[in-house]
């Protein structure tokens, strides 16, 4: 159920507040850059300990609202249902979306937060699969998000010349690239995934002159053949085969480079029998012959 709209009125008034809001003139005027037009901050800020702290807009708003949790908690209401904000989250609110949200009562949130507009404000709400059912992202503890954050905060703080204004919006696709690789590098339900797929990589690399074996690398990770193969190409991109491919050609490259190995020596080293094939399996992922990667100048 709804609070009483006296009871949602505190957006700020925090002690130790940050908070930059870009003149909507400003913004239309940048909308019509093309380095600028893509995405945008609009606000941005900073509230700590944000006690009783509550939002509440029946229509929407028409850019992004992105809260990050450091400390404490919050919550958020989106078409009648409540999410829980906790330490380490990230609520992603979609454009003309109705809202409300708020501080913990008894552990108010610290938050970092901003609101962007732009055309690719939709792609990059896809590309981090928030919907209104799913609003919330996982981040964790992260420093070089916060370090972005303080960038854009302080440009915009200081300031929204055209330069100004670039420099904010390019260290915003920063930070939502690093929010996209972490949704896609992390398992909530099985937090030690990452570092079974990463312990399995290492092992490859030990052994890039044996054939994969993947019923092998699914037990050190402690996964059915399946779930491993799942996992390992939702955090690489690759199938474990194609990944220990490239895992071998990387190695043949820094072989072509740093010896005079023959192509064969090379292959035989990697354990390919057939060095036509070898050089098959290189060019597929090089796009170039061995012996073309060799003569080729570098650097």
């Amino acid at each position: 159920m709804l609070l009483p709209v006296n009871q949602r009125q505190k957006g700020e008034g925090f002690p130790g507040q940050r908070i930059a809001v870009l003149p909507r003139a400003v913004l239309a005027q940048a909308g019509q850059h093309a380095l600028l037009r893509d995405l945008m901050p609009t606000d941005a800020g900073y509230f700590p300990g944000a006690k009783g702290h509550l939002r509440e807009r029946t229509h929407g708003v028409d850019q992004a609202i992105f809260i990050y949790c450091i400390r404490g908690a919050g919550w958020c209401d989106l078409t009648g249902t409540r999410h829980p904000i906790r330490t380490g989250e990230v609520l992603v609110v979609p454009p003309e979306t109705p809202h409300v949200y708020g501080a913990d009562d008894k552990n108010p949130w610290t938050i970092h937060w901003f609101h962007a507009q732009g055309a690719l404000i939709q792609a990059y709400l896809t590309e981090l699969n928030v919907s209104l059912d799913r609003p919330v992202v996982f981040l964790g503890e992260n420093p070089q998000w916060l370090a972005l954050f303080e960038e854009v905060l302080s440009t915009l703080e200081h300031g929204y010349t055209q330069q100004q204004l670039l420099q904010a919006s390019h260290a915003l696709a920063h930070l939502l690239a690093i929010t996209i690789r972490h949704r896609h590098e992390s398992w909530r339900k099985q937090p030690d995934a990452p570092q079974k797929i990463t312990q399995t990589i290492a092992y490859m690399k030990q052994h890039l002159d044996q054939a994969l074996q993947l019923d092998a690398l699914a037990a050190l990770a402690s996964l059915s053949r399946s779930r491993y193969t799942a996992l390992f190409k939702e955090q690489t991109g690759f199938a474990p085969i194609d990944y220990f491919n490239r895992l071998r050609m990387h190695r043949a490259c820094q072989l072509l480079d740093t010896t005079n190995m023959s192509v064969k020596g090379i292959a035989t080293s990697l354990g390919y029998d057939d060095p036509l094939y070898f050089s098959r399996v290189f060019r597929m992922v090089t796009e170039t012959s061995p012996t073309v990667y060799r003569r080729t100048h570098k650097g």
